[in-house]
């Protein structure tokens, strides 16, 4: 079943930040991880990996705001691709522990999402 995406749009994108500020761009890569062409797919996965982890311990407030979305669909995502998407998670997960600037929401959120990602 293709992920249907409900409230995407309804996000205020551009109120919300990234690596490079607003995260206007978050819902197209979005969308584009539900692309046929595996290419897309993967140029989808790099460019949230640039825009909404941030490196050196900070959790973005894009990143909380993209996360439900990525737990949709990552099911429909080929296995290298749900692997780096997963991984990219668990890295923003990892900092979320341990950094000292952390998005108020992200912990809630990852709390919600953490089954989907880390099965039992």
């Amino acid at each position: 079943m293709r992920p249907v995406l409900h409230g995407l749009d309804d996000v205020a994108w551009h109120e919300i930040d990234h690596a490079y500020g607003p995260a206007l761009d978050t819902p197209g890569h979005v969308r584009a991880l539900l692309s046929e062409d595996p290419e897309v797919v993967a140029q989808a996965v790099t460019d949230l990996d640039r825009t909404v982890r941030e490196e050196g311990g900070f959790v973005c407030p894009a990143a909380t705001a993209v996360l439900p979305f990525l737990v949709e669909v990552m099911p429909s995502l080929a296995p290298e691709q749900r692997a780096r998407l997963r991984d990219m998670i668990e890295l923003i997960a990892d900092d979320g522990e341990n950094a000292e600037q952390v998005d108020p929401g992200w912990r809630a959120a990852w709390a919600k999402a953490r089954p989907a990602i880390r099965p039992a």
